[in-house]
């Protein structure tokens, strides 16, 4: 009888232990769980890029409820893509600006209907575009390999003069991925000749960042407003930076998108 009783106080000694070190470490992750809402609350107060995030969502919300009623609504960039895919002519050119990894150009390519070029330098963005977006990111080491996918290398406005000298035809599909203004419009006034009624145009990054004001919009509405160009929204990602177009009436002149904004 007294092994068992040595047992027994053996054995409640032992979960009085645990039980101390549970409380213990419940205390501890209490704690860490009190830090960390803390810290979270406190990043919700005065960080200010995550301000700059929320700034930009509230200016992107007005331009939905302003004009983009229409669009279908997309949870992910690549369902806006294909979703813009499947509203595209079938006859013509798939043209990609902005190639990188080739993510995007192997969905357009596989969607099989068009003619499929990527143009891309390879060697990063040619200037500084938003924050942490400095000169040369996005540079690759090696060329992507895209089946279905012809590249085209080096800056737009060396390559695309050319390129549309020995490929005719209408384009059909258009991807914007420049991300800069200046690219953007270089890439719209040499292609805006070639699109026609029913082109669809893919902006990957349109809206919803700090600073969107400033690059592939500014370069779309500027655009629209040279040439007389008509178009409807198709879609948007709902929670980041992807708007597709469509095009109902192409630009009136190819010489008027070389007027200054407003004249």
């Amino acid at each position: 009888r007294a092994v068992e009783q040595g047992v027994a106080n053996a054995l409640n000694g032992r979960l009085q232990e645990l039980q101390r070190e549970s409380e213990a470490q419940a205390a501890r992750r209490h704690q860490e769980l009190l830090d960390a809402m803390r810290a979270w609350e406190r990043r919700q107060r005065r960080d200010i890029f995550t301000a700059l995030d929320q700034e930009a969502a509230r200016s992107s919300a007005e331009l939905l409820r302003s004009e983009l009623q229409g669009a279908s609504l997309h949870g992910h960039p690549h369902a806006t893509l294909r979703h813009a895919l499947q509203h595209a002519p079938e006859d013509g050119l798939g043209l990609e600006f902005g190639v990188a990894t080739g993510t995007t150009l192997r969905i357009i390519a596989e969607h099989g209907r068009h003619s499929v070029f990527g143009f891309d330098s390879f060697a990063g963005l040619p200037e500084r575009w938003r924050l942490g977006y400095e000169v040369g990111t996005f540079a690759t080491d090696a060329l992507p390999d895209v089946p279905g996918a012809e590249l085209v290398v080096g800056l737009f406005a060396d390559t695309l003069p050319g390129f549309l000298a020995e490929h005719a035809g209408p384009v059909s599909f258009l991807h914007v991925d420049c991300d800069l203004y200046a690219s953007t419009r270089t890439v719209l006034e040499l292609v805006g000749p070639r699109l026609v009624e029913g082109t669809v145009i893919a902006f990957d990054e349109y809206y919803n960042f700090p600073g969107w004001q400033d690059h592939e919009y500014r370069a779309w509405a500027e655009y629209v407003e040279q040439t007389d160009l008509r178009f409807e929204y198709l879609g948007l990602t709902m929670d980041d930076e992807q708007v597709t177009v469509r095009v109902t009436r192409p630009p009136v002149s190819a010489e008027r998108s070389k007027r200054p904004v407003g004249a």
